[in-house]
């Protein structure tokens, strides 16, 4: 609780005798000290919060800087300003008045002959006893909190005395938007707006749920609103962090009443801190729960049978049956993987982290027997398929993974992620051979659709290039391409020109001029033209089999050397 000004006025005997003359619309505002003008320069020794008593003596003779005191005490953030007027001063100018209510600064005027000690003795005695009732009551939570940790309390039980303390209901969020943990409800259509459930039942907040901020001064909690059409709701979050890192966040999801705010607001920060070690505590579990998952990605990945039979006892102690068939899954970011190696950008990792996060989401809501592990920057996940299999499924299968890349990317744009998909394997002794033909298909599909496109690729989809080393480009496939194609880019280079499209187009029409004409969107006679230039650089006709497809061969991996350097 904190001291308002109105609550003031009814402490000391002068105040209670006090009028106020303008600006009672105020009379809320908090009192953090009280202070005496005794300088003209008063301005350089205010703070915010104070009530400020005077006599106006040091601006007696200064009706400039008396017009101008009101606003530029408001401007401060003073709780007020107290004046007794018959020593030095006929009255209170019309201005000031008229700034007060403008403002809505109090402005008081004090009795005759008040001895200002009467005033700060009283004011100062009840915020030092409000301070230290707050104090304490600070204690009494935040031991509250360490108790409930201590026994073994989660997250909803944390959620419960935040609830309890301030009266509404709260959630508490990961940095993945996940609900760790929640009490109370949300009144209306709220809920369904902003709260969503996967298919094993987590709670996550919905991409709608996207808040303005405004600080609340001196408290790392803020503001929050949200708008949906004619509606608004007003709430309160705050960030839980550790060394700048955000990990998460508190969400109160109805204004606080000021008369609550400030305990509300210590109680919330207190919070922070507690859930800030839970989340520490479950992170450290976690990395020991991730070396043994390690552990079952490696064995998998092993050529020695023995290490595979442990990684799949392994992974049912932990609670995951693996069972054939399955396809393998390679889900990564939409960027070179040295530049995500040597990003020093802090948000940037994170923004990578939540894509990730969101793609083992999304993929665990498509089938609940699936398995992710986490390799370097990539997500690696053993995705269980029907034991009878029809030609429908392959391609259900990449329309979903596309529509989840997509989601990923309206959610966390522009760190969207691409996903490779390996044939249907039968055993787990298969596995390495579907986690490389995974591996093949994700590079070979980002490289070929641009970095940021969110592309699948299935490896039964890749044709040719499955012949197609990407690790780095194979210099003899290079060599090869430039061989063929040399000629046409330098001339393209040289003029401008479309040639190697031209010839590309032509190709895939079966050589049929109207339609590649149509497909280039030319003139026929363009086309003839264009192709007449292709034959002069080439110095050969398309005619003889083995030379067009050479041709075809080099024009089909030329742009997947071009983008992986």
């Amino acid at each position: 609780m904190q001291l308002t000004l109105r609550a003031a006025l009814a402490l000391a005997e002068p105040l209670r005798k006090a009028t106020v003359m303008a600006g009672a619309s105020g009379l809320d505002n908090v009192v953090r000290s009280v202070n005496v003008m005794e300088v003209p320069n008063i301005l350089d020794w205010v703070h915010p919060g104070e009530l400020l008593v005077t006599t106006m003596y040091p601006l007696r003779d200064d009706r400039a800087a008396i017009r101008a005191l009101i606003p530029r005490l408001a401007e401060k953030g003073l709780a007020g300003l107290a004046v007794t007027v018959e020593s030095y001063l006929e009255g209170l100018l019309p201005t000031m008045l008229a700034d007060a209510d403008h403002l809505g600064f109090p402005l008081i005027k004090l009795p005759p002959r008040v001895s200002f000690v009467d005033i700060i003795q009283p004011l100062t005695s009840r915020i030092l006893d409000l301070q230290a009732d707050e104090l304490r009551q600070s204690e009494a939570i935040l031991r509250r909190f360490l108790d409930l940790v201590l026994v073994g309390g989660d997250y909803a039980d944390i959620a419960q005395v935040l609830a309890e303390v301030v009266g509404h209901p709260v959630s508490i969020v990961d940095r993945f938007r996940r609900v760790l943990g929640s009490d109370g409800e949300l009144s209306g259509a709220w809920e369904s707006m902003f709260i969503e459930r996967d298919g094993v039942g987590d709670a996550y907040l919905r991409p709608t749920y996207r808040p303005t901020m405004s600080d609340i001064e001196g408290h790392s909690a803020m503001h929050a609103r949200v708008d949906s059409g004619p509606d608004s709701l007003e709430h309160l979050v705050c960030p839980v962090e550790v060394s700048s890192s955000e990990l998460g966040t508190i969400i109160v999801w109805v204004p606080i009443s000021p008369d609550l705010e400030p305990r509300a607001l210590m109680a919330i920060e207190h919070g922070a801190t507690v859930i800030a070690l839970k989340m520490m505590e479950k992170l450290s579990i976690r990395q020991v729960e991730q070396q043994f998952r390690n552990e079952i990605l490696e064995g998998l990945l092993s050529d020695q049978g023995n290490a595979r039979e442990s990684a799949i006892q392994l992974s049912e102690h932990l609670g995951s049956r693996l069972r054939p068939p399955y396809v393998v899954l390679l889900v990564g970011p939409d960027v070179p993987s040295e530049t995500l190696l040597a990003q020093k950008e802090r948000s940037e990792r994170n923004n990578v982290e939540s894509s990730l996060h969101l793609a083992q989401r999304y993929i665990h809501a498509l089938h609940e027997g699936s398995v992710s592990w986490r390799k370097g920057p990539y997500l690696v996940a053993f995705f269980p398929r029907e034991r009878r299999a029809t030609p429908e499924d392959k391609g259900q299968l990449v329309e979903d993974l596309a529509r989840d890349c997509t989601r990923i990317e309206s959610e966390n744009a522009p760190h969207t992620v691409s996903i490779g998909v390996s044939r249907r394997a039968e055993t787990l002794d298969l596995f390495r051979q579907a986690y490389e033909e995974a591996k093949h298909s994700f590079e070979i599909g980002r490289a070929l659709g641009g970095w940021g496109a969110g592309k699948v690729a299935h490896y039964d989809d890749l044709g040719i290039f499955r012949l197609v080393q990407t690790a780095e480009a194979s210099p003899t496939v290079r060599d090869f391409c430039l061989d063929l194609l040399g000629p046409l880019l330098a001339r393209d280079d040289a003029h401008s020109s479309r040639l190697l499209d031209t010839l590309r187009v032509f190709l895939e029409q079966n050589q049929n001029g109207a339609e590649a004409a149509k497909t280039l969107g030319i003139h026929y006679n363009t086309l003839r033209y264009r192709l007449a230039r292709i034959r002069e650089t080439l110095g050969q006709d398309f005619a003889d089999p083995k030379r067009r497809l050479a041709l075809e061969v080099a024009l089909h991996l030329y742009p997947f050397l071009s983008r992986s350097h």
